[in-house]
This record gives structure tokens, sequence and C-alpha cells, in this order.
């Protein structure tokens, strides 16, 4: 019988990227701002808790003792608690010269693997997918690529520097060394204690072993087929978000399969038809300002069609700073907002209006007040508050996060 056992695998810092991490947001704040799976970890879509036989796998990630960094099989059968205790430097081909993208030092990427042990040699076989006796993945602590995401899951950081200041990483504070990161649904990250306990679902879906096919990994892009795998289990998927704001409402969708994009297919939001931007390879949307239900429906040629409800929380006002105020550089921004009803959780985004695209400030909460740190910045800059609705998902595994936004600009000085 094949014993089961977990492992890290670690990445270099942009392999995991299925989307661009992009640092420049609108100022619309609008559907290129998102920190989200797709643009900072993985494109793929995730397992949205519903596991087929409701097992489940938990573990902690503890720094000190144990093994160097890199794979860390534990015996046992599913389901098991285990610890990893994570010290040294990522091996060498998982770290990515951050000086590359305007940082000092390295970086690496590490995904929790859950897998069976098929030839029994006590590791995880990284690049085995469609190879004889090859390992079998059962979970991991990404979204699994043929289901909508969960509401949490999580990844490791490694870093040894310093992120570029607009880089997406200087989002948060981070500590050299190892960080775990959690990712809220399909929206949102923050750091976390190295203590957390954390579940790995066991969806022992096929798509799970792209993570065992370094093809997989080549091209920054959606997943796509690799070593025989098809990511999305035979179907399409579509994924996106709805951002709703004082100025009015931009839904950025896109829809693919395992050859790719796919390009023809017929959405409509409440019944009125999307765009399809062949350059940008995404369906758009606009209307005014939205809130509470609303359905979408998708068809694609010679497929099965899908219908999907969302609910946008309801509007979103912040009440400080004020519109145009300004702080003297140095000082600390307190800032609070109405609550919005049907939010499941708010990211705040705090960022410099120079240029630089710099972070200023992120957090996400529960909370409708938050209190930065000292900001030491001259310039225009604006914040906006992010009311994130709970996912909707449908029937063909797609999925899409409704928001509700407000902005203010203000400014820092001498």
């Amino acid at each position: 019988m094949q014993s089961d056992c977990c492992g890290l695998r670690l990445f270099r810092h942009g392999s995991l990227q299925r989307r661009r991490v992009d640092a420049g947001r609108s100022h619309a704040e609008g559907p290129a701002a998102r920190l989200g799976v797709r643009k900072a970890v993985t494109a793929a879509p995730a397992g949205h808790g519903l596991v087929p036989d409701l097992r489940r796998h938990s573990a902690r990630i503890a720094r000190g003792g144990g093994d160097h960094a890199g794979e860390h099989p534990v015996p046992g059968n599913f389901p098991v608690d285990f610890t990893f205790s994570l010290t040294g430097t990522p091996p060498a081909a998982a770290l990515f010269d951050l000086s590359k993208t305007g940082g000092t030092g390295r970086l690496a990427y590490g995904v929790l693997i859950a897998f069976r042990d098929v030839n029994k040699n006590g590791a995880f076989d990284e690049n085995s997918a469609g190879k004889a006796e090859a390992d079998v993945i059962a979970g991991l602590s990404v979204p699994d690529p043929s289901r909508p995401p969960p509401e949490h899951s999580y990844f490791v950081v490694y870093l040894e520097g310093k992120p570029a200041a607009n880089d997406y990483y200087s989002a948060f504070p981070l500590q050299q060394g190892y960080n775990l990161m959690e990712i809220h649904y399909d929206f949102g990250i923050d750091p976390v204690p190295l203590t957390t306990s954390l579940t790995i679902p066991i969806t022992d879906s096929p798509a799970l072993n792209l993570y065992a096919c370094q093809a997989a990994f080549q091209d920054v892009g959606w997943f796509k087929r690799a070593c025989g795998i098809d990511p999305y289990g035979g179907t399409w998927q579509a994924q996106g978000s709805v951002f709703s704001s004082p100025t009015g409402t931009q839904v950025q969708l896109v829809v693919n399969d395992a050859n790719g994009n796919v390009p023809n297919a017929s959405i409509s939001f409440d019944g009125a038809p999307f765009t399809y931007d062949d350059a940008g390879q995404a369906y758009n949307f606009t209307t005014t300002q939205l809130q509470v239900a609303h359905s979408l429906s998708f068809a694609v040629p010679g497929r099965a069609s899908e219908t999907l409800s969302l609910s946008v929380p309801g509007a979103v006002t912040v009440s400080s700073p004020s519109p145009n105020q300004s702080f003297s550089s140095g000082s600390t921004v307190a800032i609070s907002w109405s609550a919005a009803a049907g939010t499941a959780y708010y990211d705040i985004y705090f960022l410099a209006d120079d240029g630089s695209g710099d972070w200023l400030f992120h957090t996400i909460t529960n909370e409708t007040s938050a209190t930065t740190p000292s900001i030491s910045y001259v310039g225009p800059a604006h914040l906006t508050v992010k009311a994130i609705g709970p996912l909707a998902t449908g029937s063909q595994g797609s999925f899409v996060t409704p928001i509700s936004q407000a902005s203010v600009k203000v400014s820092f000085t001498h």
C-alpha cells in the first residue's frame, strides 16, 4: 500500500505567476488593480472546500529545527496533522534575483503539497507528471486549478533582501527568511504568523499534478494543458471581478480551457452583453454603480452553458481622511469608512500617485478603521477601500469576485 506524504515545493519568483504581477494600478482601482491569486501566485482557480470525500489535511509551519528548505516528506495516511520546520536557504534554482524588478536580494515561493508516494522513495518527485510510477498529488495549499478558490489558502515566501517599493511584495511588511501568506478567495493576500494552523483540502483532482510538471510553469499566463493534464477537467472556466464605485461599475472576465483563451464565448450581465477585447483577451462590461443581486450568463459554442448569481456589497464611503487632505511626511494616517452590507472583508490600498505606483500601506480587515504606520513620502497619493463580497461560483467551476469600492486623493508634504 502506498503511503501518503506531504512536502514543500519551492518555485522561482515568477514561475508560479499565471499572470503578470502588475505593480501599476489604475487610478480607478478597476480590473487591473488587484492583489489577487492569479497575479501573485497562480492563475489556477481553486478548491472551494467541498472536497469529494471531505477528508482534509492540517498543517502548521514553524521556524527553527528540522530539515533544510525544500521537500519535507511526512509519512502517514490522510488525514494527518503535521508540522513543517523551515531553516536554511531554498535551492538556488528556486531563488529569483530581485534586482531584475528594481529590488535587491532574492525571493522564492513555496507551495505545500500533500501527495501519495507511489514509488515509496520517501520524497516528492518534482517533475514526474505523466511518467510511470509518478507520485500523485492529493492536495495543495494554493487553489486547485480545476475548482473555484476556497475562502482561505496559503503559500510560503522566502525573502533575502528587499523588493522594489512598487513590487507586489512591498504591499505588506515581510520578514527576512520565511513568511506564510494567506490568500482570501481570489482577491487579497496578506502575511500571517508562521505558527498559523492551516488546512490543505484533499481534492484528488488530476489538475493538481500540474505542480509536478515543470512545463506548466515555463510561461507567464493562464494554465494550459501540460504533461497531458487538462487544468480545467475537460471543460472551460470563466473568472474575474466586478468593481462597483460611485463613478460606475467595471466587470472584466477571462475564459480559458486547456488550449488557452476562449475568444468566442457569449457573456451577459443581467441580460446586457459583454464586449471582447482581442488584445487583452478579456471580456468587458461597464454600467452604473451597482449593489445587491445580479446574474451572469455564459455560453461557449459546443460546450455546456452556465449561469452565475452574485451579490455586490453595499456602497462604501471613506470617512477619513478627507478628500484632498494634506499630511506631513512621516505622519501616520487614521483611516475609517462606512460598513457595507454583504461584505466578507475589506482590502485597503494606499498608493503613491507620483507615477511610481509605490505602496504606502495595505491591510485586510473585518473592521471599519485602520491606522497606517509612519509614511515617509512626499507627493500625491490615493487611498482605496474595497469591500469584498463572498466569491460567486457556478456549476462549470467559474468564479467572480464582487467588489464595492471608494477612493480619496490626499497629499504628503515636507
